[in-house]
């Protein structure tokens, strides 16, 4: 895959030369203008994969910058940071709504999530489609089968693939009779595998490597292993990086199509990812989960996600994020969440202390381990609002196919 390039748009040469050497350390191409007109021009001419701006420049201001951006087809939808030295609410506020995708302050505080979310938007806009992608199948929106939820965060360690399984075992509580699958889709290593205590062989690197044939709906029905106290089947992750390597990621959809037909509920954990691969299955879920932590660095990056995901069709009744307060009682409070991501939150999970980790090492579910525990009304009462909403999206989809208001 050939090197991201990065524009950056600043008069401060120091600041330049910083995000320069940034940029090189993570392998990009940087280019650079000290003037905002020169910045279109770049922009215009060299079509980069993300631009980042200092909205306080000498010949025109970062707003008209970011208007003339969105106004012109070749850079109408690039990514655009602004990085600025004026940190008042109204600065900020304007260069949102002039048509950037973050905002971030120029103090030493700000800098980490800014190079965390230069790294989500790069990540997210590809500067070629792998091979292996143009063969595989689209995915269309579902009329019937299970119900596909896929659970995604922005960043590492808040809990994702837990909550994942958990609630996936916590639907038998109110829907005993239901199929219920668990696909781990992180890569380029899963472990839900390691949660729920399956040490087989069947993974999705191994099952995609078999012929479409056997892989039919009755494959999926009788032979996924059903890991010892878990109420679902369960398709393990990726065993190891090199297995990621060479999925069959033609198979994919194939797959999870198969997995629908064969179960009621489909959850799939796709973890910080949102690849060429993941981001159809985000599109076609009836529902996404969003896991955040109430630290203001994975708000910021689960902000930008979620604008990500709004400028490829996404609503935000198709999004359902969870509070999991997994560092502790510190944070910043679901009001402050809910401000800064720009999304209502539906669950609170509370600080479990080691329980959640005791109950993952001893591979059985949290509210087997802990069944008096508050968390375990909460994860059920979550998977019933799951399945209603779900319910519910899929109605709409038949609405919205016939009035163009869905995907």
């Amino acid at each position: 895959m050939a090197e991201k390039t990065v524009l950056i748009v600043d008069a401060d040469a120091a600041s330049r030369n910083f995000l320069i050497k940034a940029l090189q350390q993570k392998g990009c191409r940087a280019l650079e203008a000290s003037l905002g007109r020169e910045g279109l021009i770049s922009a215009w001419r060299d079509r980069p994969d993300l631009i980042l701006v200092e909205p306080q420049l000498d010949d025109l201001q970062g707003e008209e910058l970011l208007r003339k951006l969105r106004s012109d087809a070749r850079t109408a939808s690039t990514p655009v940071i602004a990085l600025s030295r004026d940190q008042t609410p109204s600065r900020r506020a304007s260069c949102l709504e002039a048509g950037c995708n973050e905002f971030f302050r120029k103090t030493s505080a700000d800098i980490p999530a800014l190079l965390d979310a230069i790294d989500l938007w790069l990540a997210s806009k590809p500067t070629e489609t792998p091979p292996e992608l143009e063969q595989t199948a689209p995915f269309t929106p579902k009329k019937s089968g299970g119900k596909l939820i896929a659970f995604l965060s922005a960043k590492g360690g808040t809990g994702v693939s837990s909550l994942c399984a958990n609630i996936a075992n916590s639907l038998f509580a109110s829907q005993p009779k239901a199929k219920v699958a668990a696909l781990d889709f992180v890569l380029p290593i899963g472990s839900i595998a390691s949660i729920v205590g399956y040490d087989g062989k069947m993974n999705i690197a191994s099952l995609a490597n078999m012929s479409a044939e056997l892989l039919n709906e009755a494959f999926f029905r009788e032979n996924l292993p059903s890991p010892p106290a878990w109420k679902f089947n369960l398709v393990a992750g990726s065993p190891d990086p090199e297995s990621a390597s060479v999925l069959r990621v033609d198979r994919i959809a194939h797959i999870i199509q198969m997995l629908q037909a064969a179960h009621d509920f489909v959850f799939i954990d796709v973890g910080r990812s949102l690849s060429q691969i993941i981001l159809p299955i985000i599109q076609q879920a009836d529902l996404t989960v969003m896991v955040v932590s109430p630290d203001m660095g994975t708000v910021r990056l689960s902000r930008v996600v979620w604008q990500y995901l709004q400028s490829k069709g996404l609503t935000s009744d198709h999004v359902y994020p969870i509070l999991n307060r997994v560092v502790g009682f510190e944070g910043i409070s679901k009001a402050e969440v809910e401000s800064a991501l720009g999304l209502q939150i539906q669950t609170t999970l509370p600080h479990l202390g080691g329980n959640m980790l005791m109950a993952n090492s001893q591979r059985v579910p949290f509210a087997s381990k802990f069944p008096g525990d508050t968390a375990c009304m909460i994860l059920k009462e979550a998977a019933g609002q799951i399945i209603t909403l779900s319910e519910q999206i899929r109605a709409g989809v038949k609405q919205g196919v016939q009035n163009g208001s869905w995907i």
